[in-house]
């Protein structure tokens, strides 16, 4: 509770220890700033400089008061009223507020504008200046507003109990929440927006991951078929090697034929040209003949035997033929799918290059990207909507905060507006009873 111990008054208006007008006058000029009724702007509250015999006079007004918390402070406000040619001037020349250091004990002063002395004293008395100028420090010329009119007599009672400021709290606190609102509308924006890239996202990592695994399956496909197509290569050089030997060989034998049928003409007419008959033994000649069968049987069974390798040849040939074609249309898929698995790339490099570009993510590489640098942007893009999934998390948290700040500081104005309203209530009771 807050105590006035003292106050010296200096050059205002005549006054005794019985007047208690100008007492009360100076309490409430002191504590509120607010000059008393008739007092014509401060120039017959202090001394007339033409009765003193000046140019001007001064006047000062001290007040020792102990403030809600107990502590001593020491109010000092001083005027000046100056004779000019034609008119008087007032004015407030200095307001001082004296405290006492509690570590040093040394008196510590603070000169403050009039206006801000006017808010500092009430606030620490405890008290709102309403309260002081109207209930407590009550000039005896504005004892009756009570009797005023309604609208004026409303317009003070607001100020006692604190309407206005009720009021005031009810649009902030309004304004705030409508603010709130329209934040949590752009954070859901946001939210919804962070989600679809969030989505996009995983979406691109999950694509990247197949890709890399069907371009590992595809490069190990891409490599067993170079390894079967040069074993094919090598096998059908092979087989040129031994139809070329082949087709040499017929050749050889198509001659030999040639050259026997030759012979067995040029046998045949020499043997009709015989003037006489060979006079060689038939046993020799049936050796002779047993000889030149078993060779004609030699030559046969090796031309039959290089027959069956000139067919056998061809066969593989034909297999072979029928494998080279095989390959060829698993290498023209297999770059079909290279050629989708590069546009697939090409589009991952496009859709990393407009995240980064909208989110500002920092520069890139050249494309295209290698599947590391990709698994790493890819990463960093994961990381970027981690931390704003956070800070937007962090930003709900305190907005409900403050919005839970506000709407305690709203019911607690509430229930003090109620108690107001049941105390009015109740002294308006109170005095019609009387």
């Amino acid at each position: 509770m807050s105590t006035v111990d003292k106050m010296l008054i200096k050059g205002i208006r005549s006054f005794d220890p019985e007047n208690k007008n100008t007492i009360i006058e100076c309490l409430k000029l002191s504590c509120t700033g607010e000059l008393p009724p008739n007092a014509r702007s401060g120039h017959s509250f202090v001394h007339d400089p033409k009765v003193a015999g000046e140019t001007e006079t001064k006047g000062q007004i001290k007040l020792r008061f102990k403030t809600a918390a107990g502590k001593d402070v020491v109010c000092i406000r001083s005027f000046q009223l100056t004779q000019k040619a034609s008119k008087m001037e007032y004015k407030a020349i200095e307001s001082v507020l004296q405290t006492i250091n509690p570590h040093t004990g040394e008196k510590v002063c603070l000169s403050y504008r009039c206006a801000d002395m006017d808010r500092e004293i009430p606030a620490l008395m405890g008290v709102s200046k309403a309260i002081l100028e109207n209930v407590i420090f009550v000039h005896q010329d504005e004892a009756n507003w009570p009797l005023q009119d309604p609208s004026t007599l409303k317009k003070k009672f607001d100020d006692i109990f604190s309407a206005t400021r009720y009021t005031k709290a009810l649009e902030v606190i309004k304004k705030l929440h409508k603010e709130q609102a329209q934040e949590i509308k752009t954070y859901k924006l946001k939210l919804e927006n962070l989600q679809t890239l969030k989505d996009a996202a995983y979406k691109l990592r999950e694509g990247i991951s197949q890709d890399q695994e069907k371009t590992e399956v595809l490069q190990g496909q891409l490599q067993d078929l170079e390894r079967n197509i040069q074993t094919m290569d090598a096998k059908i050089q092979h087989n040129e090697a031994t139809l070329k030997d082949l087709r040499k060989l017929e050749k050889q034998k198509m001659s030999k034929t040639d050259v026997r049928s030759t012979l067995y003409k040029v046998k045949e007419e020499q043997h009709a040209n015989l003037a006489e008959e060979n006079e060689d033994t038939d046993e020799e000649l049936k050796e002779w003949k047993t000889k030149f069968d078993e060779r004609i049987a030699m030559l046969e069974s090796k031309s039959s035997k290089l027959e069956r390798e000139k067919d056998d040849l061809a066969a593989r040939s034909s297999l072979l033929n029928i494998a080279i074609k095989e390959s060829i249309k698993e290498i023209s898929k297999l770059q079909t799918e290279a050629e989708a698995h590069v546009s697939l790339k090409n589009e991952r490099d496009s859709l990393i290059q407009k995240l980064f570009a909208r989110h500002n993510l920092g520069s890139l590489p050249s494309t295209p990207f290698s599947n590391e640098v990709a698994m790493n942007f890819s990463n960093r893009i994961k990381s970027r909507f981690m931390d704003l999934e956070k800070d937007l998390e962090e930003k709900k948290k305190s907005n409900e905060l403050k919005l839970k700040v506000a709407w305690d500081r709203f019911m607690n104005a509430n229930d003090r507006w109620k108690d107001t309203e049941a105390q009015k209530q109740a002294k308006v009771e109170i005095k019609v009873c009387n």
